[in-house]
């Protein structure tokens, strides 16, 4: 999904066709946005009730409400205890620092509670099904947030984490599978919009591979692709040869950005790409199409070159920030005093996933408004009938 041999380091053309990335095993269409068997609340609110799986299960306009809540819970403009009587279910096949404490301490300052299972913890461990688990979950509580995803098996976890939608009858909330982080990109944008306003749509913005010696999922790139698309932004994605995005997501995004104006480069020269940009955001991910030893072998010839230094960031727009959503390494993705410099904004990105997903639960099962007005759109009103 890069640039060809002939064109220039940065390029909007098409991607090239992806080989069959490895082991990966059939899947469903990609999901369109869906609602729960359940009706909306009394003011018709589309979001309410939503599972939230990926970026597409937003408009626009949502995500524009979503963000404009958390800054007014952010600044204590808005301090109403949303999940009063609610009760959330955090299950985690994998760790977690800022995700599972953020949904915690979230539900908590909204007057609601949480509980945390790991697989090892619920009869998963022993071969019960994805769908009795979640038809017996959905009868406790009020929501769940999942994480589940298997390096050796893109995809794998997104199916089951679909499954367990399909047969809840409360809203599932996908706190990273092996395809999306909606709940991260989500407070990426609110991080952004921070620091440029209105002025975000016209700024570029900068994603960046790195070398790192942890094996992660695209899930970030592809939330952030479509939210860009669907927000009509200019973004850069640069990586190495063999690292593309997943081309599903890749059209999905295109088709979006032909709407919404959205401008998507991609680009396989580091320093092209961060010449001139407003910000720079770094994170590995796992080539899909490279097998175990081939892929570890490729990422470590690339250690040295792909890592973002300080003069790399000195070839960006003056006082570019840097972001990063962590877990991450210094002296591998980024140096040290690029991570822990005065551009950084790492930590008010991890501070921001509190906000959003504040007002994301606020919204989805608690007494939040769902647009800007408190009322539902109209553009609102006929995605949740679909």
């Amino acid at each position: 999904m890069g640039a060809s041999a002939n064109a220039p380091p940065c390029t909007r053309q098409p991607p090239r066709t992806q080989a069959r990335p490895w082991r990966r095993t059939p899947r469903a269409t990609r999901h369109r946005p869906t609602t729960i068997p359940r009706t909306t609340d009394e003011r018709g609110d589309a979001v309410f009730g939503r599972h939230i799986l990926g970026m597409t299960d937003f408009d626009a306009d949502e995500l524009h409400a979503l963000l404009t809540l958390a800054e007014r819970m952010k600044s204590g403009d808005d301090t109403h205890a949303h999940l009063t009587g609610t009760d959330l279910g955090l299950l985690f096949h994998v760790p977690s620092t800022r995700t599972r404490v953020s949904f915690q301490v979230a539900a908590a300052q909204l007057g609601g509670r949480s509980y945390t299972y790991g697989p090892e913890e619920l009869r998963l461990a022993n071969n019960e099904t994805v769908e009795d688990t979640a038809g017996v979950l959905s009868r406790y509580l009020s929501a769940l947030v999942v994480r589940w995803y298997d390096m050796a098996d893109y995809g794998a976890g997104h199916r089951r984490l679909r499954t367990m939608a399909e047969h809840s009858s409360i809203p599932v909330i996908n706190a990273l599978d092996d395809e999306e982080h909606p709940c991260q990109v989500l407070a990426d944008l609110l991080t952004l919009r921070e620091r440029f306003g209105d002025e975000l749509p016209r700024r570029r913005v900068v994603y960046t591979w790195a070398y790192s010696s942890r094996q992660k999922t695209p899930g970030v790139l592809h939330s952030s692709l479509l939210a860009a698309a669907l927000l009509g932004h200019h973004v850069t994605f640069a990586h190495p040869p063999g690292f593309d995005l997943d081309e599903r997501y890749v059209k999905q995004a295109r088709a979006l950005a032909a709407a919404s104006g959205a401008r998507l480069d991609f680009c396989e020269d580091m320093a092209e790409a961060v010449r001139g940009a407003d910000a720079v955001y770094v994170q590995s991910w796992k080539s899909l199409r490279l097998p175990g030893r081939h892929e570890w072998q490729a990422r470590t010839r690339l250690a040295d070159r792909w890592r973002v230094t300080e003069p790399l960031m000195a070839l960006a727009a003056p006082g570019a920030p840097f972001l990063d959503c962590m877990p991450s390494n210094r002296g591998e993705e980024m140096d040290a005093e690029v991570k822990d410099g005065p551009r950084s904004l790492i930590f008010e990105q991890a501070e921001n996933r509190l906000h959003v997903q504040k007002a994301l639960l606020a919204q989805v099962i608690g007494t939040a408004p769902r647009t800007a007005s408190g009322s539902a759109a109209g553009a609102s009103a006929e995605r949740g009938a679909r």
